[in-house]
């Protein structure tokens, strides 16, 4: 008790000086914590230039331009049948021979449905058999609403498949359309190879927009309109940017004093 009473006579004796100590500590507190906050987080590798690409993006579905289905108009019954499922079939072979009719393949395909066998009855509008062209083939991706507002015929779009990572495929935007409460695009390619089949889905990019050269930062690294740019050894630095193409993790930087080489800061700790 003693100790503080004498502390706060010489308080009351010097106020002046009491002041400034307290001044100094409230402003050595808040140097402290701006460093503190600059300094906590991890570091970006430097920026570097490179090309950026905005695009929508959805699941596709490999769809046959071409396909016949026999559907006789009367309950029939199956007298012969000339081919299997998985055969491959040309233009005027035999299918089968449903009642007194034969059936033919109107174009090269295979046939890729065929439930039943010689002797039952197909009932009307029934489908006996299907031989599909897998020559021409297209993708239909489903988008959400707000990308289908950006899709227009034409774009570029980018394919790859689970199966086959390793290698993507081009198609170009053919149109787009809704159905059923659905926004659709219709992808036409023409490099997929003979083992992607109708039903295969698909990883489409389609891309809306492609910049080239652009300074590319990483998302996590922008707050509210500004980046902590770190260069050398100096202490990190807020600097305003204007962010242009957004690709997922990474954006370009369209204005702001921020060049290749520079690092940012990645926060862990953000404060207002």
């Amino acid at each position: 008790m003693d100790i503080l009473r004498k502390i706060t006579q010489w308080v009351s004796n010097h106020r002046i000086v009491s002041i400034v100590i307290v001044a100094v500590l409230a402003i050595s507190i808040a140097l402290i914590k701006d460093l503190n906050d600059r300094t906590q987080g991890l570091l970006s590798p430097p920026l570097q230039k490179g090309n950026i690409v905005d695009a929508v993006y959805g699941i596709g579905t490999v769809t046959a331009t071409r396909s016949y289905a026999v559907r006789p108009g009367i309950i029939a019954t199956i007298g012969d049948l000339y081919v299997k499922e998985g055969d491959s079939v040309h233009r005027g072979d035999r299918l089968a021979r449903i009642d007194t009719l034969t059936y033919k393949s109107p174009f090269d395909g295979v046939v890729n449905y065929l439930p039943f066998k010689v002797g039952e009855n197909i009932f009307v509008q029934l489908p006996a058999l299907v031989v599909t062209d897998l020559s021409d083939r297209y993708i239909v991706v489903s988008i959400e609403q707000q990308g289908a507002l950006r899709v227009r015929p034409g774009q570029k779009a980018k394919l790859s498949f689970d199966t086959i990572r390793s290698q993507n495929y081009d198609g170009v935007v053919k149109s787009v359309y809704s159905y059923n409460s659905n926004f659709l695009a219709r992808i036409d390619i023409t490099s997929l190879p003979p083992e992607i089949l109708p039903d295969m889905t698909a990883d489409i990019a389609i891309i809306i927009q492609e910049v080239k050269d652009a300074l590319i930062m990483p998302v996590s690294a922008y707050e509210n309109g500004f980046v902590w740019v770190k260069r050398g050894h100096m202490i990190p630095m807020k600097t305003a940017v204007t962010l242009g193409v957004i690709d997922g993790t990474m954006a370009e930087i369209k204005s702001g004093e921020v060049s290749p080489g520079d690092s940012l800061m990645i926060r862990t700790k953000v404060t207002p």
